[in-house]
């Protein structure tokens, strides 16, 4: 399976863009829909509203912030009746590069990925945004839009971009998903141990790292101690290549360890 840190490099430096009208339905997705779902790319775009504007009031799950060279990445899963309504995947490079993928579920189902890329470099800012629509796990329609603001985007209509015939893209889009829920769960090639403590005058941060050598590693920052983190900083050796049973949020980017005794009240919690 390809890491999170390709599929969001492969996404983020896309520049093709579709400039004229044609009929985008994936023939098979036209039959599926005959028999299956009257999804249309408009009524998919409502149920994606719906679900942002109730995001507040839905219990969430939260990854950790891992780390691959220059690149940062953390997800959320938004729950809703039990089932799986949301998944974002941020991403980040520095000042180099910015990315949000959302992925939207109905039934368990992927009906929709909305992808917002912003490069900076020499020549300034580009934002590039698309929503990638699915009917019975295949792609129906593509959209995109580019520009170089926030308002410039926000004001341009998307443009189609013609769809191959193969289901490829379709199998990759499912591919995502499986490896976002590697992230969630922690599992895999994303399951993490602790390597130590650091112990600096004005900070202070556990340093996981990938049960699979030369990977991820990801940091938790600690604003407040209690009797656990004395433990790590008293006898990590005891600690070495363990898994931690501990609970963190992500504020600016950043997982913070929640102290023990707020575990059970804390909002957010990645468990």
């Amino acid at each position: 399976m390809k890491s999170v840190y390709f599929l969001v490099l492969i996404s983020a430096f896309s520049t093709l863009l579709g400039c004229n009208k044609f009929k985008s339905d994936h023939p098979e997705a036209e039959l599926t829909d005959q028999y299956a779902t009257n999804l249309t790319a408009a009524s998919i775009l409502k149920y994606a509203d719906q679900i942002d504007k109730n995001l507040l009031k839905l219990p969430k799950s939260t990854s950790l912030v891992y780390m691959i060279g220059d690149l940062s990445f953390y997800v959320e899963k938004y729950i809703e009746n039990g089932k799986t309504v949301l998944i974002t995947e941020h991403a980040y490079n520095g000042a180099a590069s910015n990315s949000l993928k959302e992925y939207y579920f109905r039934n368990d189902s992927l009906i929709l990925e909305k992808v917002k890329n912003e490069l900076s470099n020499d020549d300034g800012l580009i934002i590039k945004n698309s929503r990638t629509f699915l009917r019975s796990n295949t792609v129906f329609k593509i959209e995109r839009r580019t520009a170089s603001s926030n308002d410039a985007i926000n004001s341009l209509p998307y443009i189609d971009v013609p769809l191959s015939l193969n289901n490829k893209a379709d199998k990759t889009f499912l591919e995502n998903v499986k490896t976002l829920n590697e992230v969630l769960n922690g599992s895999d090639k994303f399951e993490m141990v602790f390597e130590n403590i650091t112990t600096y005058p004005d900070s202070r941060y556990i340093v996981l790292k990938s049960k699979n050598q030369n990977s991820y590693t990801a940091s938790i920052l600690v604003k407040n101690k209690d009797q656990y983190i004395d433990s790590l900083l008293n006898n990590p050796i005891d600690f070495k290549d363990q898994k931690l049973a501990i609970k963190w949020i992500v504020e600016d980017k950043e997982a913070v360890y929640v102290p023990v005794a707020s575990n059970t009240s804390a909002s957010g919690l990645n468990r």
